[in-house]
């Protein structure tokens, strides 16, 4: 049974792409706060401008509620002088104006689209034609099927006007019992994700020899062990998307590639990491406007700068035009730890192969019809495949890798980057420790994350200690654009509107929720919707195990994959992965989405397929986890059963041993 909640606008993966920022500096001095007050009115004064042109444009009848709106809006400021007054004042002035636009393209747009909603309804798949001979591939970078979202067209009066208006307002409304959970300060929370998060380049050695570094996004400290033999001296374990280390080849041994079945059948072997900040750290994590972080993230330094293991990525990147990645003896070679591929047991997933092994020889033959097959990607994958056993393993967007960073011979820069890495994590711990209560998380069973999933508690474990939705979600990452990546975070200014709703069937931006109750997907929920993804690995995976949650004023621009996400309560829920294709640069107020680390129960869903739990952190509790074969702590047991050192075993996480 195919799924009946198909859904109007997909997501695609977030790789390398243009980028923004929401953050803001203090500026201070008296010189500063004039150039300050200066660019502020002539932005203002561009917004007056951007008015007077919608007075004009919505002078007709149709318009005639907004445009008394807009007159209102300009007699305010008509004859103003701005001279005199504050960079706070100024700044407040601009936001509502900027607001206030916003909120008239939007009733625009409404009373434009009016017209076709109502009376076009002929043709219901007109722009959508399939009839197209081009074989069924696999997009180079994201997900094919991946899950997608409502459109954000305005809610129409289609039904008669006795019909029910629906009312979602549920979904946007914490019980009562919330209030007991405390929340965290956004300013705290942004900073430790900024001391924990890293811009990432890679760069693989081809078996011909070449280098190639085309894999960039966003990671994040997972988990560190401290050497005993050098106090100065880390593993760092960072993680970030699948996706993200598509060409993360061949890093173990092949025993071990070969066990844990991450081995690329070609000789391609990465040899280089590249770990970023920017360059200058924000003093502060105010929202911005929505569509001006490009802007802000240029001016304020915001930019990433990389050290590398490697003179050849060094290299590689002046050959592109970047001068801002540097070598440094101090980091090791990265190897990958845990995959969230193949990581639940064969007979869990026994029941979809042969639809599996029908999708993937059918993609292969239309390829193959169409010589599309390149020689050095899609045809040593499909041989690894067909010589094989052809078992296609399920996956989720989530990877763990570890890198050694000797800080005696770090220079002060990167020295400081590790240190405040470790520091956040530190506190991270340290403040969910000493919080008295946290939703969906028994400290007993886990110090560092939820153990009971929001979709879990929904579902299968509804009580007094478990929320379902959540208001304020937090991210911080580096898009990626101009050959660089940038700092920034959600949630715009927008965000708190009142006037506002950039989402269908939602309240004002204020009341709406980042993750309203029952805002997820699965591909298994609704029967086999299961997808084939092949760029990783020269790997066929089917995409994805689990639930997949859609979140509001998130939409960060493409090479923000792999970003770590808190809620309001200050913890870490799941790794963001995925944005609406149609987002342009800077738009937060899209939609975009996240994995869970935990399905923390058994799920049936409507068509009898059961969607079993899961931890992608730590799965060793088989009585929770009994059909999950592999997770970040287990593949620690099966790296190193030795430990890291002398029989070392501990890490952050894991303090009595993993």
């Amino acid at each position: 049974m195919k799924s009946n909640k198909k859904l109007l606008f997909s997501l695609i993966l977030l790789t390398s792409f243009l980028p923004f920022s929401i953050v803001s500096c203090v500026q201070k001095g008296k010189n500063n706060d004039e150039v300050k007050k200066q660019e502020l009115s002539i932005k203002i004064d561009a917004k007056i401008n951007e008015l007077n042109t919608l007075d004009k444009q919505t002078d007709e009848p149709k318009y005639s509620e907004v445009n008394a709106q807009i007159k209102v809006e300009l007699a305010k400021h008509n004859n103003k002088s701005l001279k005199d007054l504050t960079v706070q004042e100024l700044t407040r002035i601009f936001s509502d104006l900027t607001v206030f636009i916003a909120t008239v393209n939007q009733k625009i747009k409404t009373i434009n689209d009016l017209k076709p909603e109502l009376g076009d309804q002929t043709n219901p798949d007109k722009g959508n034609d399939n009839s197209s001979q081009t074989p069924p591939t696999p997009p180079k970078e994201g997900y094919d099927n991946i899950p997608t979202l409502p459109t954000d067209k305005p809610e129409l009066p289609v039904w008669p006007p006795t019909f029910p208006k629906i009312d979602n307002s549920s979904k946007h409304t914490y019980p009562e019992y919330a209030n007991k959970f405390k929340k965290v300060d956004s300013n705290v929370l942004y900073n430790e994700i900024f001391d924990r998060t890293f811009a990432l380049k890679f760069a693989t050695k081809q078996a011909n020899g070449s280098l190639i570094s085309n894999d960039k996004g966003t990671g994040w400290l997972l988990d560190y062990h401290k050497y005993k033999s050098n106090p100065h001296k880390y593993k760092l374990f960072i993680a970030t998307n699948l996706h993200v280390i598509g060409n993360f080849s061949n890093s173990l041994s092949d025993e071990l590639n070969k066990k844990l079945n991450y081995e690329d059948p070609v000789k391609d072997k990465v040899v280089a990491v590249a770990l970023g900040k920017a360059k200058t750290k924000p003093t502060q994590f105010s929202a911005l406007p929505n569509n001006t972080a490009n802007e802000e993230a240029n001016k304020n330094q915001w930019i990433a700068k990389y050290y590398t293991n490697s003179n050849e990525l060094v290299n590689y990147d002046k050959g592109e035009g970047v001068t801002d990645t540097v070598q440094s003896s101090a980091i090791s070679e990265p190897k990958i730890v845990f995959a969230a591929y193949d990581f639940m047991k064969k007979e869990s997933m026994q029941k979809y192969q042969a639809e599996l092994q029908k999708s993937s020889e059918e993609w292969y033959k239309n390829l193959n019809n169409s010589n599309m097959i390149d020689e050095d990607y899609k045809k040593p994958m499909f041989d690894a495949y067909f010589k094989g056993d052809k078992h296609i393993g399920v996956m989720v967007d989530f990877a763990v890798f570890e890198v050694d960073v000797d800080l005696t011979s770090a220079p002060e820069e990167l020295k400081e980057w590790v240190n405040n890495a470790v520091k956040g994590l530190d506190n991270y711990v340290d403040r969910l420790e000493k919080t008295d209560i946290l939703p969906n998380q028994n400290k007993q069973i886990s110090k560092y994350m939820l153990t009971t999933d929001y979709v879990s508690a929904a579902k299968n474990e509804k009580n007094e200690n478990n929320l379902y939705n959540i208001e304020n979600i937090f991210i911080g990452g580096y898009p990626f654009g101009h050959k660089h990546g940038m700092w920034v975070i959600n949630n715009p200014i927008e965000r708190n509107s009142e006037n506002i709703t950039s989402y269908h069937r939602s309240p004002v931006n204020a009341k709406t929720f980042a993750l309203p109750a029952d805002n997820h997907e699965s591909k298994l929920e609704f029967g086999n919707n299961l997808g084939i993804y092949g760029n990783t690995w020269r790997k066929l995976m089917a995409q994805w195990y689990g639930y997949h949650h859609n979140i509001n004023f998130s939409s960060l621009y493409y090479g923000a994959s792999g970003s770590l996400v808190y809620n309001e309560f200050g913890q870490m829920i799941g790794i963001y992965d995925s944005v609406r294709a149609n987002v342009n640069s800077g738009d937060l107020l899209q939609t975009g989405g996240f994995a869970p680390f935990i399905q923390s129960s058994d799920i049936n869903g409507v068509t009898g397929d059961t969607l079993y739990a899961y931890n992608l952190i730590d799965g060793t509790d088989k009585s929770k986890f009994a059909h999950q074969s592999n997770s970040f702590r287990e593949n620690l047991r099966i790296i190193y059963p030795n430990g890291f050192e002398n029989g070392e075993k501990t890490t952050k996480l894991f303090d009595k041993g993993f």
